[in-house]
């Protein structure tokens, strides 16, 4: 039964991959560095495709560009979601692991039969749903940074169960990694402090986690870009993001009607820990309030309770932290809370229903790569509009949505330049998404738009107040519409006899890596 679990985990992962498929904002940009580093030996360290003001960055993402250029060349589409499916799957592998390892020394009997999986397949279908639209949503270089905490969090909790702390080497080795392929490394330096500060508490080793943070710090250091880059990444953890949707608080007022799987998923983990604390406090032998509360603590494990505690809060800080609590309250809360009610079940209820679950599962699984393309995907793109300037020929300055500008500068580039793409903390000047906003919503629109030299604007139907406002001005024509897009012109740009866009989305999909930024052709003219 528990390799019908593992069967059943990777369908389920994989299936739910190919279905989040749509192409990540910032992908496009990730394949134009790894397509300039292995067409020239170098790595970018300015915009060459914005017309706005830019600055020397440093790509905390580089490594991961590299790696999904590779896949892209040699795997095409397919290769990207099954990277992300086997990456996703091997982080929950090493879930399962770390569980075991904790069942065995903290001394958590399994099953009565050995015929029956020591996990539940359910469990993990729930708490894959939970953190669905931001760890599945797409193919991002945090996936990275998932499998590195996976890792890093067995090697800790390995050490700190055996006593044996010659595993944390591999945590300041893979940091050589890491660091150089997402910021996420910081969440990794977070949990040594939160390891280090737990084993205080609990009056055990905790020096050489001290020791393996100071190693880790160091090994950030080895990157392509020097002081300057590791200057750069703690810099990047202090801003605010405001403007970024995915780093709003969970409870925030426009996501009052979304994340509802995980809300409900996190606020059901957090009740039933809490039960369980209630239940062990009233079993205390103390006789106050105030000794059952002592007692109570020095029962607890300080590691595991903090680490529960801070994710949790993070989860509900920002969106984009979601994936450590639920990961965290896994490998923790694995044997707490589902393993109570397993336990209801008999034995031979236990396999049918895991063999029910496994039948739904493959059927899913069958079912999907039947109806969708193994493949990503451009929908929500204004691949229309990106077209239509194609194909006429049109030269000049883009104006887009920050989501689109790195779609737009991988399609249009060298003929088209684009104002600025979703990389703005590390690429442009800061008070450049000031100014994008406030085009788009603010009350100077028109005083900060008539700054900047644009000949084409991609509007969502969202901005039609925009829309309108540059059509009434007289100094903007209407060139095509498509579902979801429009795009205006400048009206001194004269196109005689233009071509029509086709209409096929198929058409878009399959084109969508095409591309005329092709360095290895220029070197050779």
């Amino acid at each position: 039964m528990t390799i019908l679990f593992y069967i059943s985990l990777f369908l389920y992962t994989f299936t739910v991959s190919v279905i989040s498929n749509v192409v990540d904002y910032d992908l496009w940009a990730r394949i134009v560095v790894g397509k300039t580093f292995f067409q020239t030996g170098k790595l970018l360290n300015f915009d060459f495709q914005s017309f706005g003001p830019t600055r020397q960055w440093f790509d905390h993402e580089w490594g991961s560009s590299l790696v999904f250029y590779q896949i892209l060349e040699h795997f095409g589409d397919f290769g990207l979601i099954v990277f992300k499916a086997i990456v996703l799957f091997i982080v929950f592998f090493i879930l399962t692991k770390i569980i075991l390892m904790r069942r065995k020394h903290l001394g958590v009997k399994d099953s009565n039969s050995i015929t029956e999986s020591p996990f539940n397949i359910l469990f993990f279908i729930l708490m894959i749903q939970a953190v669905l639209e931001v760890a599945f949503a797409t193919v991002r270089c945090n996936l990275f940074t998932f499998l590195f905490f996976a890792i890093w969090l067995y090697a800790l909790e390995k050490s700190r169960l055996e006593g044996n702390f010659r595993l944390l080497w591999i945590i300041p080795a893979t940091m050589l990694i890491w660091a150089n392929m997402h910021g996420g490394c910081f969440v990794g330096l977070g949990f040594i402090f939160l390891y280090a500060l737990g084993e205080f508490l609990n009056k055990k080793k905790f020096l050489p986690y001290v020791i393996t943070l100071l190693f880790s710090l160091l090994a950030m250091f080895v990157n392509p870009y020097g002081v300057k880059y590791v200057y750069f990444l703690f810099h990047a953890i202090t801003l605010k993001r405001t403007n970024i949707t995915e780093w709003q608080p969970l409870f925030d007022k426009i996501y009052v009607l979304k994340f509802f799987k995980y809300k409900f998923w996190a606020v059901a983990v957090a009740i039933i820990s809490g039960w369980y604390l209630f239940k062990k406090y009233k079993c205390t032998y103390a006789k106050t309030h105030l000794e059952k509360i002592k007692e109570l603590y020095n029962s607890l494990d300080k590691t595991k309770a903090l680490i529960l505690i801070v994710t949790f809060l993070l989860s509900i800080k920002t969106l984009r932290l979601i994936p450590f609590f639920a990961f965290s309250a896994a490998v923790f809360l694995y044997d707490d809370i589902y393993k109570v009610f397993n336990k209801k079940l008999s034995n031979t209820a236990n396999n049918i229903k895991e063999i029910v679950l496994f039948v739904f599962i493959l059927f899913s699984f069958i079912y999907t790569i039947r109806t969708i393309p193994l493949g990503t995907s451009v929908k929500g793109y204004p691949f229309v509009e990106t077209e239509f300037l194609r194909i006429n020929n049109l030269k000049g300055n883009v104006f887009a949505n920050l989501h689109y500008g790195s779609y737009l500068a991988y399609k249009l580039y060298p003929d088209n330049f684009i104002f600025m793409d979703g990389r703005y903390e590390e690429t442009y000047n800061p008070a450049l998404l000031n100014r994008m906003n406030n085009i788009f919503v603010g009350p100077n629109w028109e005083e900060e738009f008539n700054k900047q030299h644009i000949d084409y604007i991609i509007l969502e139907h969202a901005y039609g107040t925009l829309y309108y406002r540059l059509k009434q001005s007289g100094k903007w024509k209407h060139a095509v519409t498509s579902n979801n897009f429009v795009l205006l012109i400048r009206d001194d740009i004269k196109i005689k006899d233009p071509k029509i866009p086709v209409n096929s989305f198929d058409y878009y999909n399959k084109t969508k890596w095409e591309t005329n930024i092709d360095w290895k052709g220029a070197l050779n003219e």
